[in-house]
This record gives structure tokens, sequence and C-alpha cells, in this order.
């Protein structure tokens, strides 16, 4: 492998100082770089090495550490199965030597024989501490111990001892484990004879000796085996010590499992802390029927030793692999980073401009086919170095007028979005900017009127042209190029239209300076709504760019002129609705108020007929009491009275006749309201419809007249008419309408009567009648020459039962039922204008046609 770095002297163009500058830089980085690569290659060795053992390793040891476990707990598990089974037989061996106790029948001489018998059998049984033998009735008969005195016939009663009740009904009574002294354990084990008469024999059976049992059982080097009783005690132990400071095994988590699981412990719990504190691996198995259970354990440390052997041996390979490889690594790594060396530093040169640096490297693969490579891109580079900077400028211009381009779009957004409804100054920014950036004398917009395009907005006339332009009505023609642009629906550019053989302007826009031409369409769905044309004033075609720039422009004008048109849509489509909404509220208030005069009408009604019964009674009392106290009167004038008491019975007649009087009078006026509030409570037609306004104010003027003549014949009035012939058809409610026109007649016949009582012959009461149409409306007045209404009454004349007509003449009804039906039921108005002594003007206005979802249940 051979490496070099020369220049190239017959293709030398270098930069000056930038070849120079890299180069020292690449001196002065290189050790750095170098030794970084050299670092990374080593590591990268060392790393597949150690990856690759310690994986392999860690796999082994991982397989072996489960299988060895299994392993250990399977032995364990059969160790205390079989320890299990050694405890078990010791026990079936006492209590089979118990069992020849129980074989001689209780009889009056056998008391000497069952002695023997027991005496024998704590010298054949070191286990048993005493024994005690029991007849069939549950008398204890004898007992025979090594810590006590022998006792004969004792007759203690052992009838309802459970180790007599349960030796008898199961033959065999394992007791619980109790310790003597609170230090051995003992166990009570009574068996029944297989004769009725046998008895039961009883005895205390020292567990320590089963000591023996589990100090025989090896468990490794440091293992041990242990019994727990039921309770978790422990009865047996190695180490005798713990057995007799009665331990209590229950704290352990494997002794709670294994009691919870009848003896065997789950696999969760197959390393456990033993009573020392100690990690082991432990296993149980059950002590039947005895309900003990044999634990076996083996310290962790000692169940591992031969996985912790593997870990040494492989952390010893590890470490001797890891050697080998630092080694290969920085052998590998020295040859490859030469070379590398050698393409940066020639890369560095290159790069800082050196484009006739070349590099030689000899190594017969890749790394000489990569220096190959840089060599033929720096001949390349020197190659393209010479016309560099001409495209830099090329391109540096380029960029300044994409730049101002973009700029002038950004002002002509910023005035769109300043004037979004101010169309002509927005139109005016974009033909201006067009024919700024475009390099154009003249541009202009053309929009439609009428089916013709007039100039909206332009830039660059005199105001001569500019003029003409704005009268002129561009038609689609093939002789101009906005009737071109029209007709085509494209943009069209004509590069001279002296040469175009279709063009033929008319004389009202023709000039001779006019030359280059670009119309571009502002098409809305195809459609073209107006023409953005450009204009030169010399030959010089639109490039392609200045057309799209054109088009940009045109589409913005359309979107300006497509938001002016929306919202001047959504304005009047706003104003639609606000009417829509302000009628259907104005409908939904006379149904409201319909709804309300309808309950009122019904209640008003209940109270009138309710009231009506008990007034009738009142007002005929009183007609009738009156005439009573006539003939009381003319009685009294045959009897025989002094002049004083005579005085006193006319006086108190009197009195009491003017108080009828009152009575009936207001009796009437009370009378008069309820016929009132029963006319106000009746229903109506139920429905509204159009009729003609001036036959309505016809026939209620006709009515009322007929009935004030038949009511007083005397009473005369001159009625005038003035109807409106175009006041024409109204929807009302004709029933109610017709009411309240009564209503207000029949008041100004009263006020005219009035003013003729007080005044000279010469009054001549007038009532006039007069409709307007008023388009929407229609106005309908009532006025008489009456006494005219006092201003503190006008505020108060429309309010229920407020009235100036003396008692039995008026309710106060009559004004306020009229204001309802007028206002809240036909949404009109009613108004009043008066002269106190002089006149009295009703003017009512209703609308033409109520609201469509109007009120359509009763009338008031």
């Amino acid at each position: 492998m051979s490496l070099s770095v020369h220049p190239d002297t017959l293709q030398a163009r270098t930069l000056p100082s930038a070849a120079a500058a890299g180069v020292t830089a690449g001196a002065a980085t290189g050790q750095g770089i170098r030794s970084r690569l050299f670092t990374k290659y080593v590591a990268l060795f060392v790393a597949v090495v150690t990856v690759a053992l310690l994986a392999n390793g860690l796999f082994e040891v991982f397989f072996y550490y489960r299988e060895h476990k299994a392993s250990l707990i399977r032995v364990q598990h059969e160790q205390a199965e079989a320890a299990a089974a050694k405890i078990g037989q010791f026990v079936k061996e006492i209590e089979g030597q118990l069992g020849w106790t129980t074989q001689l029948p209780w009889s009056g001489g056998s008391i000497e024989q069952h002695r023997f018998d027991a005496l024998r059998l704590l010298r054949q049984v070191p286990g048993i501490t005493e024994l005690a033998q029991v007849d069939s009735t549950g008398k204890e008969r004898l007992r025979v111990s090594r810590l006590a005195m022998d006792a004969i016939d004792s007759g203690i009663d052992l009838s309802s001892d459970a180790k007599f009740t349960e030796a008898v009904a199961h033959k065999v009574y394992y007791g619980p484990i109790y310790f003597r002294r609170e230090s051995e354990p003992y166990m009570t084990l009574a068996l029944a004879g297989a004769r009725k008469d046998a008895g039961v024999s009883i005895a205390e059976v020292n567990l320590k000796l089963i000591w023996d049992v589990v100090s025989q059982i090896k468990v490794g080097e440091r293992g041990v085996a242990y019994v727990v009783g039921p309770e978790g005690r422990l009865i047996a132990h190695p180490d005798i010590s713990f057995v007799l400071r009665n331990t209590d095994m229950s704290g352990l988590a494997q002794v709670r499992a294994a009691q919870a699981g009848g003896g065997v412990m789950p696999d969760a719990l197959q390393e456990a802390t033993n009573i020392q504190g100690q990690k082991v691996l432990t296993a149980s198995a059950p002590i039947a029927p005895l309900g003990w259970t044999m634990f076996v354990e083996l310290p962790v440390e000692e169940a591992y030793a031969s996985l912790y052997a593997s870990l040494q041996r492989l952390a010893i390979v590890l470490s001797a692999a890891s050697i080998f490889a630092v080694l290969a690594g920085i052998f590998l790594a020295r040859r490859m980073v030469g070379p590398i060396q050698a393409l940066r530093s020639g890369a560095e040169r290159i790069g800082a401009g050196d484009f006739s640096q070349r590099i030689s490297t000899k190594t017969g693969d890749e790394l000489e086919g990569l220096a190959d490579q840089f060599n033929e891109m720096g001949a390349r580079l020197q190659e393209s170095y010479a016309d560099l900077e001409n495209k830099v400028e090329r391109r540096t211009a380029e960029l300044s007028e994409s730049l101002q381009q973009q700029t002038a779009t950004a002002d002509v957004l910023k005035v769109i979005s300043r004037s979004a409804f101010d169309l002509q100054v927005v139109l005016n920014t974009l033909v201006g900017s067009a024919a700024r950036l475009c390099d154009a004398e003249e541009g202009t917009i053309f929009r439609p009127n009428d089916g013709v395009f007039y100039l909206a907005a332009s830039c660059g006339l005199d105001a001569e042209q500019e003029n003409k332009l704005r009268t002129f009505a561009s038609v689609p023609e093939r002789g101009s190029v906005v009737g071109r642009t029209l007709l085509d629906g494209k943009t069209v550019h004509v590069p001279d239209v002296q040469a175009d053989p279709e063009y033929a302007p008319s004389s009202a826009r023709r000039r001779a300076h006019v030359r280059t031409m670009l119309g571009v369409p502002l098409l809305r769905e195809g459609t073209p709504i107006g023409v953005f044309v450009l204009t030169r004033h010399d030959v010089r075609p639109f490039s392609a760019k200045q057309i799209e720039l054109a088009t940009t422009f045109a589409d913005q004008a359309l979107i300006a002129i497509e938001n002016v048109r929306l919202f001047e849509e959504v304005q009047e489509r706003t104003r639609e609705l606000s009417q829509s909404l302000d009628d259907l509220r104005a409908a939904q208030d006379r149904l409201i108020q319909t709804e309300k005069l309808a309950s009122l009408g019904q209640l008003t009604a209940g109270i009138a007929h309710e009231i009506k019964n008990p007034l009738n009674f009142i007002n005929n009392f009183s007609a009738v009491s009156t005439e009573l106290i006539d003939e009381l009167k003319e009685a009294l004038q045959s009897a025989a009275l002094d002049g004083k008491t005579k005085e006193e019975v006319d006086e108190l007649t009197g009195m009491l006749r003017s108080n009828l009087e009152k009575v009936v009078q207001h009796g009437k006026r009370a009378d008069s309201i309820v016929r009132n509030m029963l006319l106000h409570s009746r229903e109506g037609s139920g429905e509204h419809r159009a009729v003609d306004i001036n036959a309505v104010v016809e026939e209620s003027l006709n009515l009322a007249y007929h009935g004030a003549r038949a009511e007083r014949p005397a009473f005369n009035v001159t009625l005038q008419r003035e109807l409106d012939p175009a006041a024409g058809m109204v929807d009302i409610y004709p029933q109610e309408i017709t009411r309240v026109f009564l209503n207000l007649i029949s008041n100004g016949f009263y006020a005219t009567a009035k003013r003729k009582e007080s005044a000279a012959d010469a009054f001549e009461p007038i009532l006039r009648a007069a409709t307007k149409n008023l388009g929407e409306r229609v106005e309908i007045r009532i006025r008489d020459n009456g006494t005219g209404i006092p201003p503190e009454v006008k505020e108060k004349m429309f309010n229920p039962f407020f009235t100036t007509k003396p008692a039995g003449e008026g309710t106060g009804l009559g004004l306020s039922m009229s204001h309802d039906i007028v206002v809240k039921q036909h949404g009109g108005t009613i108004d009043v204008n008066t002269e106190p002594g002089v006149f009295t003007e009703f003017i009512i206005t209703l609308p033409r046609m109520m609201a469509a979802s109007g009120t359509t249940g009763d009338g008031t």
C-alpha cells in the first residue's frame, strides 16, 4: 500500500488564500480526527467480540440457571417426600406397638396383665412417656408413666374427652402438638381395640425423638430438614435447641404458603428466607395423616455455587477475548486510517478551492476507487469554476427580480386586506402593480354593465383616453384584444397588433403608438366577468413569466370582485333575515297576546257570570225596597204620631230612599260593567281574512248611528266620509276591528251629545271617518267635534276600568279592549289627537298583511 498527495501542475488553478487556509486547517485538525476514527474502529472490534461472547455466555448461564434450579427443587421435593415418609413410618411404628395393648379385654383379674404389657411397651418404645388405659365406659383403669407414679383404677372419667371419643369413633386419634414445660413437643396418640370391651389405650408420645430421623436427612452440605405442626410450631429440627425453645415458624412465608396449600408449597416461593434470615431454596411435603409438614432447605449460596463458577469462567474468557479484540482492532484500524487520512487531507484542500489537488492511494480496494472519484471530482470542479461566477450573477439578478415581485404582491395583498370592500382602490392598486412589474406602459381592467364592458380601472392613460374608454362600450369581437379575450375565454397575447390580421379596433379606441398587448380574462365558473389588459408602446412581447405574473394579478382582481359581490349578497341576505326575524317575533307576540286574551276572556266570562246573579238580586231588591219605603210613608201618614216623631220618620225614610237610589244607580253601573265584561270575553270569529277596510268602516258607521238613534231618538249627528279608494283589502279579524270602530264611533257620538247639551243651538255635531293607503299599512281616522279629552285623562284613557262617564254610562273597558285588539292582536298602532272642548281624533294604523305565522286562535 502506497499513499501520496500531490498537486497537478498542468491543471493548477487555486484560490490563493482559501487553499492555504484549508491545508492549515486540515493539518491542525487531522490528528484529532485520526485519533477519533482510530478509537472508533478499535472500540467497534472490541464491542463486536465482547457482545458476541457476552450474549453467548449469558444465554448459557440463563438456561443453565433455570435447569439447575429446577433440578435442585426436584431433588429437594423428593427429599422432602422421603423424609415425610420416614416421619410417617416412625409414627406408624409407635401406633403398631400401641396396638398390642388393646388386644386384652378388661376383667377383674386382668389388671396386672395390662400393667405388665404397659411397662413392656415403655421399655420397647422410648418415644412413649406415659400410657393410660381406659375401659369401654371411659373410666381410666391404668396409667403408667416415666415421669410420675403409676395409678391403678383411678376412676378418672374420660368418656367425654376427645382422645376417647375420637378413638372410639375412628379407631385412632392423633392429638394436637403441645409442649411440656414449654420446651419438649408432645403428641397424644389414642388407639381403640378391635373388640368393644377392649377399651382405649392413650399414649403421650415425646416428639423430640423425631430429631433422630430429621438429623439423618442430608441436604447438601449446609441444608436442613425440619417438621412443622399445624399451628406453625417447630416439631423437629437438626438443631434441637430450636425445638426446645418452642419456636414459632408461622412467620415464614414458605410455612404459611405450604399450610394454605395442604402441605405443598407453590413454585413462586421456591426461594425464601429461613428462620436465621438466610436466602434458601426450599421444598415441602405433607406428613399424612398427622397434618404436619416436612420442609427441606438448601442455602442459595450453596445451591448456585456451580453457577457462580460458570460466571467466573465466563468473565475470564470475556476478558481474554476483549484483549484479543483490542489488538485486532488496533491492527485493522492502522490499515484503514492511513488511506482515509490521505483522502481527508486531499478533500480538505479541494474543498478549500485548490482544484488542482490530486490524491494517489495504492491500496487495491475501495479506498483507491474513492481516491480516483475525488480526483475526477476535482477535475470537474476545476472545469465548472470558470463560469460559476457568471451563473451566480445571473441567479442573483433572477432572485432580485423575484424579490421585487413578491414584495409588490405582498403590497397588493395588504391593500386588499385593508380595503376589502372598497373595490375601486383594490383594482387601481392591482392594475398599477401589474403594469410596473410586467414593464408595461398601460394597464386597464374592463368590467360588464348591462351586457357590455366598460373601463373599471386604469394606469398610464392620459385623461382624454381614459374618458373615451370609460364611455365606450366594448363587446365581444375579434377586432380588439378585449373582445377576443371575452370570446376565447383565455389569455390572448398579441406581440404586434399592427402585424395582426384580425386586429381592427374602433376609431374611438385607436392609438397609433400601441404595439404589444396582453389580455387576461377574469373567469367565474368559466364565464368572463372582466378583462385584465397590459399594453406596450413598442414591439416587446411579454415573457412567459410576465404572462404568469399578469395572470396572478388577474386572479387577485377576480378574488377582490368576488369578495365584494359575496359581501353584498351576505348583507342583503342578512337584511332579509333580519326583516323575517322581526316579522316572526311580531307574529309570535300577537299569537301570545291572543292566547292571553283568550284565557283572560274565559276568566272574565266566568267571573261576570258569577257576579251577574247576585247583582240582579241587589238591583231587584233595591227597587222593591224603594217601593216599600213609599208604601211605608203612606202607611205612617195615617198613623197618630206627634210632630217631632213624624219629622224623624220622614227624615229617616228620605235618607233610606236616597241610599237605595244610590244602590240602584251603582248597581246599574255594575250591571253595565258585567255586560261589557261578557262582551269583552266573547269569542271572536276564530280566523283572520282579507276584507275591504272601507266597507268595514262604512258598516261600523251605519251600525253605530242607527244604534244611537234607537237609544235616543232625538239624537242627530252629521257623518262625513273620506274613504280612500286605494285603501283596498286588509288582512284582519273583521269582527274584532268592527268592535273597535263601533266603540270609538260611539264615544264620538257621546262626546258630541255632551257638548251639544252645554252649547248653544248653533252647535252642529259632526263625526268624520277617513281611510288612507300607506303602502304596506292602512290608516283609519275617526274624528269628532265633541268635548275633547283633558291631558290628565288622556294619559289613563287606555287603562282597564278607567272612565270619566257618570255611573251607569261607562265601564272603562271599551278603549282598553280596542287598544289590545289593534296593538297586541293585529300589530298596529292607535294614537289620539285632542283639544279639550274642540275635537278628539283617533288614528289607527293596521298592517296590510299580518305575519305568515300570525295568530290563528280565537279573537279577543
